[in-house]
C-alpha cells in the first residue's frame, strides 16, 4: 500500500520536473515511454469533432504493475492540455497527469507574410482605349475628307467645258498665247484641240501624226491663220492683239464643239 502511494506521488511530480511537449496545431507528436500503473488504457473514442486532440497508441510495452505507452497526439485546437483525459482506464487505475501544449505559432525561421496595403486601382483602357481613340480619329479623318470633296466647288472650266463651244474654249488659250502667258500645258492642250478638229472634219488629216499634221495646216487656208499666228507669238508676243482679231482667228472654230 505503502510502495503504491510512493508510485503514485512520483508520478503526480514528474510532470512538474519534466519539459512539457510542445507541438503546432495539425502536426503529430509523439509521446514516447509514459509509464501507467494499473491495467492497459486506451484513447477515448472520439465520437465527434469537438476533443481538440486526437490520440492514437503507438505502442504499449509490459512495466512491473503496469505498461509503457508511445502515444501519438495531433492537436486540433491550441491550448495546453492532459492527455490523461483523453484516455480510458480500468476501474481502480489511477492514471498520472500526461501534460502537452499546442501552439499555433510558426516554427522558428519562418516569417508572417506581408499586410496587404491597399493600392490604386489599375488605369481602365490601356490598349483597347488607345485602338478605339485611334479608329475614331482615323474615321473623323474619312468623312472630313468625303465632306471637304463635296463642298469642293467644281473647277471652273470642267463645268463650262462641258457644254462651251471649241471657240469658247480655244479664245482663254488664244488670248495667252498671243501674250506669251502660254503655259506648257495649255500650249500641249491648244494644239491638241486645234488637231482634233480638223482631223474630224478633213479626212486628209485625220490618218497624219501630230507632227505632220501641222506641217499641212501651215498651208491650209481655213486653219493656216491661227497655226501661223500661234507659231508667231511663240517667238514674239504682241500686247496689241486685239479681241477682234482673236475672232477672226477662231471664225473657223465657231460651229465645233469637239469632244474634249
Amino acid at each position: 500500500m505503502i510502495r503504491r502511494a510512493l508510485i503514485a506521488l512520483l508520478l503526480a511530480a514528474s510532470p512538474l520536473l519534466a519539459e512539457t511537449p510542445t507541438q503546432r496545431v495539425g502536426q503529430p507528436l509523439e509521446i514516447s515511454d509514459v509509464y501507467i500503473p494499473g491495467g492497459e488504457v486506451k484513447p477515448k473514442p472520439r465520437r465527434d469533432r469537438k476533443p481538440p486532440l486526437m490520440v492514437r497508441v503507438l505502442e504499449v510495452k509490459p512495466a512491473k504493475d503496469g505498461s509503457r505507452y508511445d502515444f501519438e497526439v495531433q492537436g486540433l485546437e491550441a491550448g495546453t492540455y492532459n492527455l490523461a483525459e483523453f484516455l480510458d482506464a480500468p476501474e481502480g487505475t489511477t492514471l498520472p497527469a500526461i501534460p502537452l501544449e499546442i501552439t499555433s505559432g510558426l516554427p522558428d525561421g519562418l516569417v508572417h507574410p506581408n499586410k496587404n496595403e491597399a493600392a490604386g486601382l489599375p488605369e481602365l483602357g490601356g490598349y483597347r482605349t488607345k485602338m478605339m481613340l485611334f479608329v475614331s480619329l482615323w474615321i473623323a479623318g474619312f468623312v472630313g475628307i468625303l465632306m471637304w470633296k463635296k463642298s469642293k466647288p467644281a473647277a471652273a472650266d470642267d463645268g463650262a467645258n462641258a457644254h462651251a463651244s471649241l471657240a469658247e474654249r480655244l479664245r482663254p488659250l488664244v488670248g495667252a498665247a498671243a501674250k506669251g502667258e502660254l503655259s506648257s500645258d495649255d500650249r500641249a492642250k491648244l494644239e491638241r484641240l486645234v488637231i482634233g478638229h480638223w482631223r474630224e472634219s478633213r479626212p486628209d488629216i485625220a490618218a497624219l501624226a501630230p507632227a505632220e499634221a501641222m506641217v499641212k495646216l501651215r498651208t491650209d487656208a481655213d486653219a493656216s491663220p491661227l497655226v501661223l499666228a500661234l507659231e508667231r507669238w511663240l517667238h514674239a508676243p504682241s500686247s496689241h492683239t486685239t479681241t477682234a482679231d482673236i475672232e477672226k482667228l477662231l471664225a473657223p472654230y465657231s460651229g465645233s464643239s469637239l469632244a474634249s
